[in-house]
């Protein structure tokens, strides 16, 4: 990807949340802080976008379509290939992708908790899509912290994107990090959650530790954290009212990772699903 639009994307968005503070990721917020042609540049390398307006059930139908063009090695590919690089915006796809394949396309149907603007099958709120969709920060969270997303916003633009940018395969390193990343996990106490092996496994890769965290939650999106009771959604499509949260006061981590304990280790028939060619 071209550097120039990568730091335009992350220039502007890091101004609009110095200068903007509680609405910094509006499109009203952040656009006043970029010229026409830094973001005309920046949107012919793919790395920003204008606004779409894109109701719920075309959000659906255009899921569907778009990961029905993505092979599944392709985006394991591009998942290895970040460990080492460091190239950050490889990372969701992974996630994406799965949430993608098992999603069934659906009509909104209005949740009876906590409230009727939420979707009862993905959790998209109607304020989601009854306005223009923006892009922008989505990607920026991509480049900061190669993100884990389960919006099928968040997972529109991922699987749409994907064909974008260059096919890239993961050398030595990155096997040899996936192999000690296992080795972590299976070694880690019974009682470890996220917030401990964050912390274990910023040993064998370069990170910070937002990255960390949102590696550890792609790995629970595609079923390999979890416990005995909360799945990723590598088998089904996990529903809004499925994705529940921990008894807890600040549950930040996402759904399944925050149920993972030491004790479960990892799902070793996902882990060679997904891994098993590596």
């Amino acid at each position: 990807m071209d550097e120039k639009a990568i730091k335009i994307l992350l220039k502007t968005i890091k101004k609009s949340q110095d200068e903007s503070l509680r609405d910094w990721f509006e499109w009203d917020a952040y656009i006043q802080y970029i010229t026409k042609e830094d973001f005309e540049y920046a949107k012919k390398h793919h790395v920003m976008y204008e606004q779409e307006n894109i109701g719920h059930d075309e959000i659906c139908s255009r899921i569907k379509t778009a990961v029905a063009k993505i092979k599944k090695q392709d985006v394991v590919n591009a998942f290895l290939y970040s460990l080492s690089t460091r190239q950050l915006e490889y990372r969701s796809f992974l996630s994406s992708y799965c949430i993608a394949k098992s999603l069934s396309e659906h009509s909104f149907t209005a949740s009876p908790e906590p409230n009727e603007d939420i979707c009862a099958v993905c959790g998209l709120h109607t304020f989601e899509f009854e306005e223009s969709i923006e892009f922008n920060t989505i990607n920026y969270f991509k480049y900061k912290d190669g993100a884990c997303f389960d919006s099928l916003i968040q997972v529109l633009f991922d699987v749409e994107q994907f064909p974008k940018l260059p096919v890239v395969k993961p050398n030595e390193n990155d096997y040899t990090i996936l192999s000690e990343l296992k080795e972590v996990i299976e070694t880690s106490d019974p009682n470890d959650r996220v917030a401990q092996l964050k912390k274990r496994i910023s040993k064998i890769l370069k990170s910070n530790d937002g990255e960390r965290v949102a590696l550890l939650e792609i790995l629970g999106v595609i079923d390999i954290l979890h416990d005995d009771d909360h799945f990723g959604y590598a088998e089904k499509y996990v529903t809004y009212p499925e994705r529940e949260h921990r008894p807890i006061r600040n549950d930040d981590v996402s759904y399944p990772a925050r149920w993972w304990q030491g004790k479960f280790g990892i799902d070793i028939e996902k882990w060679e699903y997904w891994f098993k060619n590596e």
